[in-house]
């Protein structure tokens, strides 16, 4: 496919969106419109393939998965459909290349339908709905610059960004179960780790009905969510291989800096030196360029450690959740804020509804003064 065609069906996919969501709000128009032009600057950058080494070169994999299965949709292996085929991401895509559209770019459509998705719930959830709130929304929940980056990659993580979202703030057993099963298609620890949490917090608040959380509790349920994580890769490592007892790493002060690290988005701080790309100085100007992937996991950490009265079943399920996935991946050299993002939507959330709370307090306390 040349150049021209590609960009050409950038500007008709952006056209049929725009179209779509001409009566939604202007945020999701403009991200249909930043997406478009970087997604044809990338490719006019780089070409056609080269693009696909940019930021990861995951993208040439997920590419070849389109491919393949656009050529024998009825692959009889099981285990390639659940840990392969990565297919609640790949399989829309294979329908978009149906019609013609390049694979790549198929992936992107995707990734970016995901993130309107997100931004639509989030959105929907702020009030009072203003350019302040909004802006601040787009910040605090990654659908902003982090959402937008990741949309114009042909990558997964804008539809674990949208079905972690789904999982934690639906109400529905059968809803969960389902969200459940794409997301361990897509990221099978993420997807226990979530089922996992939902099951604790729903035991710990059945045994103590209405009562208030502490300090403690929370750092009870991160702490117990970290050890459980860090044996859950035990048991996977015994499930898989058949080796017995097997631990990543001992309990010390190096493993628990780097468990806690992420709680602050510092994690690119205390991960070993030979698993990272970039140098220090280019992490840190990533941060500064992408302030959110600090911002979010360390407003969350102290809303949720200073202010736990306040705390609903969905903040004790995403503190709980995000401690067993943590715990799980520092065994790992995959430990990096990529593989957090699908928790910082429902962050977000958590940080915004205490602000609003935050401010309806204010507000009573100054007229009743």
């Amino acid at each position: 496919m040349s150049l021209n065609l590609y960009v050409a069906q950038i500007i008709g996919i952006a056209a049929v969106l725009l179209i779509l969501l001409r009566h939604q709000s202007w945020v999701l128009q403009a991200q249909v419109i930043v997406w478009s032009i970087a997604t044809a600057a990338l490719a006019t950058r780089f070409g056609l393939i080269e693009q696909l080494d940019f930021y990861s070169n995951d993208q040439h994999y997920y590419r070849r998965v389109v491919l393949t299965l656009s050529e024998n949709l009825l692959v009889i292996d099981i285990d390639w459909w659940t840990t392969a085929s990565r297919f609640p991401y790949t399989l829309p895509a294979v329908a978009l290349y149906g019609i013609g559209i390049e694979p790549a770019l198929a992936l992107k459509t995707i990734s970016l339908i995901c993130l309107l998705l997100s931004t639509k719930d989030v959105l929907a959830s702020i009030r009072p709905l203003s350019n302040k709130t909004t802006f601040l929304a787009l910040l605090l929940t990654a659908c902003g610059t982090i959402g937008l980056l990741y949309s114009i990659l042909a990558l997964r993580e804008t539809m674990m960004m949208l079905l972690t979202t789904r999982f934690v703030r639906s109400t529905s057993p059968t809803n969960r179960l389902a969200v459940a099963l794409l997301l361990f298609v897509l990221r099978s620890h993420l997807a226990v780790s979530l089922m996992l949490g939902a099951l604790i917090v729903w035991i710990y608040r059945h045994l103590r009905r209405q009562q208030l959380e502490t300090v403690l509790t929370v750092a009870t349920a991160i702490i117990g969510g970290a050890v459980i994580g860090w044996w859950l890769y035990s048991y996977g490592v015994t499930s898989t291989s058949g080796i017995q007892g097997f631990f990543s790493h001992s309990w010390g002060t190096s493993i628990i800096t780097r468990i806690a690290s992420n709680f602050f988005g510092l994690q690119f701080l205390t991960v070993r030196s030979e698993t990272v790309e970039f140098s220090l100085l280019s992490l840190l100007l990533l941060r500064l360029i992408l302030p959110e992937t600090i911002l979010i996991p360390s407003l969350f950490t102290l809303r949720i450690l200073t202010r736990p009265n306040s705390l609903n079943q969905q903040s004790m399920l995403i503190a709980t959740s995000f401690a067993i996935y943590v715990g799980l991946v520092t065994n790992t050299d995959f430990n990096s804020f990529r593989q957090n993002i699908p928790f910082m939507p429902v962050m977000g959330l958590v940080i915004l509804a205490m602000a609003e709370q935050w401010s309806r307090n204010r507000k009573f306390e100054v007229t009743h003064s």
